[in-house]
């Protein structure tokens, strides 16, 4: 059952992306909107391990007694999964009514569905008044509407290209878009990058505090590159908030994420960089599942994955306007199955008893986990 939220932005998540802070700007003033009382805010942008350094603060500081808020997307299989207060999705009836009192200011200021969302959301934390706020970007930096809070803590996880369509193919573009998010704040933390990144970063924006993170010292049992987030997570914990990540406390990732139901490995990579370090961590499976979204390069990582995956069938994301339509795409040495239910079937037609991946999008991971656990296992 769709929210009232879903039911009003019919047009979809992507149905209009404007590239400007204005209108949700000006919204948040109309309706008041101190950020002050996000308490300390965590923001977070990159291209690969948002949400999983998102996830380990947020765990972190409920660990040492910080109520705190998250903020992430996309959602794997209800909207609200967005909007976290203290560990918990925010109830439906409490979204749904802050929605409905937000609505006119919404269409005063013809605000997107991610700028709505935001709206909502900040509302629903000014209310909660918690004492820290992990704040994971949408898309890019600079125009992302989450850019609107001003002092804050900048978190840049790792760094590829990606969303062409909306950043640009130049790597170094890419950069400078996620490091918009750093405004006048001063300490800025950085997760594991390539050389040539961490130095131009350097060089650009040396009149900051930069914090790097080149390898983990975090002992845990986590795989790459999820224990360099968690790495990234505990310096930024350590440093502005004044706690300590304990290596022998257990830290949940996402959902999708190296997530195992049954035989199936959901994991969320969705660009060659997240695909290289999936394929690091999987062991007997020798079919996956694959869709991507249209602005993100599926042929390279088909072909990073049939380095080491044997059949590998491309569907596509069911109700998602930005999903890949497999009839134009001209591939070799793959199965093409519109529909993911019947990839799953296929998949288990084709691995024997071995484990199967499904990856390279969130969405489709969202899709096929409920489905799975209902049908499947």
């Amino acid at each position: 059952m769709l929210t009232k939220f879903e039911t009003y932005y019919n047009k979809g998540e992507f149905g209009s992306i404007e590239l400007t802070l204005n209108r949700i700007d000006e919204a948040l003033k109309y309706i008041n909107f101190d950020e002050k009382k996000l308490g300390k805010i965590i923001h977070i942008a990159g291209t690969n391990g948002k949400g999983s350094t998102a996830y380990f603060i947020h765990q972190a500081a409920l660990k040492n007694g910080y109520k705190s808020v998250l903020y992430t997307s996309p959602h794997i299989e209800r909207i609200n999964e967005r909007i976290v207060l203290n560990n918990m999705p925010v109830n439906i009836e409490l979204f749904d009514n802050c929605f409905e009192n937000l609505k006119p200011v919404i269409e005063k200021f013809h605000l997107t569905f991610f700028e709505g969302l935001t709206l909502t959301a900040f509302q629903i934390f000014q209310k909660f008044s918690p004492d820290i706020s992990v704040i994971e970007t949408g898309l890019g930096g600079t125009f992302d509407a989450t850019n609107v809070l001003n002092n804050k803590i900048p978190v840049i996880t790792t760094i590829s290209q990606d969303h062409s369509n909306y950043l640009g193919k130049s790597i170094y573009k890419i950069v400078d878009e996620k490091m918009n998010i750093i405004k006048n704040n001063k300490n800025v933390y950085i997760g594991k990058n390539q050389k040539f990144i961490i130095d131009y970063i350097r060089e650009k924006h040396s009149e900051k505090n930069l914090f790097f993170i080149y390898d983990t010292d975090i002992s845990n049992n986590l795989p790459a590159p999820y224990n360099y987030n968690l790495e990234l997570a505990g310096t930024v914990a350590k440093n502005e908030l004044g706690i300590k990540i304990n290596p022998h406390e257990k830290y949940e990732l996402p959902p999708c994420r190296m997530e195992k139901i049954g035989r199936f490995i959901l994991d969320g990579a969705h660009n060659p960089n997240g695909i290289i370090n999936l394929i690091k961590n999987i062991k007997k499976v020798d079919t996956a599942i694959i869709s991507s979204t249209k602005d993100r390069n599926i042929s390279k990582s088909i072909h990073i994955l049939s380095q080491k995956i044997k059949n590998i069938i491309v569907c596509e994301i069911p109700d998602n306007e930005r999903s890949i339509d497999i009839d134009t795409l001209l591939l070799e040495n793959v199965i093409k199955i519109k529909d993911p239910i019947n990839a799953v079937y296929k998949s288990l037609e084709l691995s024997d008893k071995n484990d199967i991946l499904i990856c390279g999008s969130l969405y489709l991971c969202g899709f096929l986990r409920k489905k799975i656990r209902e049908n499947f296992v």
